[in-house]
């Protein structure tokens, strides 16, 4: 089975550090979050002040076949609902580790979005662009070889 734990323990740490950067002043770190329904939800980065929350997505926009990531979409939309749950005082951002996969989530969306969710892309450095498609790579790859059993 693929390892995903380094997309956790490594690629969203450096986005934590990153959002930090894009808001001086804020640290961010994954933490469960009270929604305006009543439930909770974890979130991947979540400012010390709880006044902004961001939804990491390590996917691709499209699958080692070419085919659209149906799957990674499902997520997104997922957690841009989670997103969309928060009270409206909150910035909601959606961090995208690919632009493609960002720009496909910003179409799919555009019919979903009843308030404002900032969508960002963060350019992972070499080393971990690389981790991260290998990573990517051997899920899909596993992937493949359970539908064809």
């Amino acid at each position: 089975m693929a390892d995903t734990t380094k997309i956790k323990t490594m690629i969203e740490p450096h986005v934590r550090t990153w959002l930090s950067k894009q808001f001086p002043g804020h640290v961010f770190e994954k933490k469960r979050v009270q929604l305006a329904s009543g439930g909770s939800h974890k979130f991947d980065a979540v400012a010390e002040d709880g006044s902004f929350v961001a939804a990491i997505l390590c996917n691709r926009a499209r699958t080692r076949t070419q085919r659209e990531n149906t799957g990674g979409v499902r997520k997104a939309l997922t957690d841009l609902s989670y997103l969309q749950g928060l009270p409206a005082s909150v910035q909601k951002v959606m961090v995208f580790t690919d632009g493609s996969f960002c720009h496909l989530i910003r179409l799919r969306a555009s019919r979903l979005v009843t308030e404002p969710v900032q969508m960002m892309v963060c350019t992972l450095p070499p080393r971990l662009e690389t981790l991260l498609g290998e990573i990517l790579d051997e899920a899909s790859h596993e992937q493949r070889a359970a539908g064809e059993d």
